[in-house]
């Protein structure tokens, strides 16, 4: 390593913090460094993120392109640690054959600093959410038939017990009672849910746990290229979830922009699920597909949840509470 390489490394870095927006990508540069000695890689350009994680777009010696997650929370490092574990276990199942493909490849992971970082390789094609029209409308079914091979994987029909229960519904109706003032609207969904789907035969498998268009890559023919972003990824999940996600996330004419104020229309209208929607949702859960509107709160459950567990940004915010879980409850109170 030359001090010409050290010195050039420093200023991107100084560069790329000072024009990125978001808190997580101000972590210590010398975590962002100590990744990216391990390969002579230099950054590029930071990417947009939602979460407590910075993402950087690298180099490497030889024109090599990868990807350098950093996070010092508490819950962006579980997150890296947790999707560099999920991508060394599918890579290493020979079961997966070519569809390995999709996934990134770890290329080096650890700590410094207080902070963790994962380095994978960049895959080809282009984030969902901008492909032309065209290649967009192709793109749910193509991505439900890519998804597939991680939802058969270690599939085996269960009935729901305490342990599903607690972690589809208790863990983030917990996590939603604490961040807003609707204890009990939030403790009667999740006895609704509970009373619904205890002791209900389900096909369980290997579910993404965030699957929608950002986290899809594609070509300009709509074929998928890459599945990123693997720190929800669980076995023994309900894949139908990454489908309901999917449509929930997936552009319309006249949808409203915020997850939750979308599902909030669903439950408010006399129809949860379209019948093209149902018939794709059905072909993820086969004949034990939960009821519509179940899915749909359980969907709406585990992303908010999720992203307050994330990042304390959300609880935080006042206006994603009241679009993304007031509204929600708002509805079910009505109902």
């Amino acid at each position: 390593m030359t001090a010409a390489y050290v010195a050039t490394a420093q200023r991107r870095l100084a560069g790329l913090s000072q024009r990125s927006r978001h808190r997580a990508a101000m972590v210590d540069a010398t975590v962002v460094q100590a990744a990216l000695t391990a390969g002579d890689w230099l950054p590029e350009r930071c990417l947009r993120t939602v979460t407590d994680v910075a993402v950087y777009t690298v180099r490497g010696p030889r024109g090599e392109t990868g990807v350098l997650k950093v996070s010092a929370t508490g819950s962006g490092m579980a997150g890296l640690r947790r999707e560099h574990e999920v991508l060394r276990e599918l890579a290493a199942d020979e079961r997966m054959g070519d569809w390995l493909a999709v996934l990134p490849v770890p290329l080096y992971a650890g700590e410094a600093d207080g902070g963790v970082y994962l380095l994978t390789s960049r895959l080809p094609g282009q984030d969902g959410r901008e492909l032309p029209p065209a290649s967009a409308s192709r793109l749910t079914q193509a991505a439900v038939e890519k998804i597939g091979p991680l939802h058969r994987r270690d599939q085996v029909v269960r009935r729901v017990d305490e342990a599903l229960l607690y972690r589809w519904v208790d863990q983030p109706a917990e996590r939603i009672s604490r961040a807003v003032r609707s204890a009990p609207a939030i403790g009667r969904l999740a006895a609704a849910l509970r009373a619904d789907l205890v002791g209900q035969p389900v096909t369980l498998g290997w579910a993404h746990g965030d699957f929608h268009r950002g986290n899809l890559l594609a070509g300009v023919d709509g074929r998928v290229t890459g599945i990123v972003d693997w720190g929800e990824a669980c076995a023994q999940d309900l894949p139908v979830l990454d489908i309901a996600f999917w449509l929930l996330t997936a552009p319309g004419p006249g949808q409203p922009r915020e997850f939750g104020r979308r599902v909030a229309a669903r439950l408010g209208s006399g129809q949860v699920w379209t019948p093209a929607e149902h018939r794709l949702l059905r072909s993820a859960a086969g004949r034990d597909l939960p009821a519509g509107r179940t899915l749909l709160l359980l969907a709406w459950l585990r992303h908010v949840g999720s992203n307050l567990a994330k990042s304390e940004r959300y609880g935080g915010n006042p206006l994603w509470l009241r679009w993304n879980v007031l509204s929600v409850l708002r509805q079910m109170t009505h109902d």
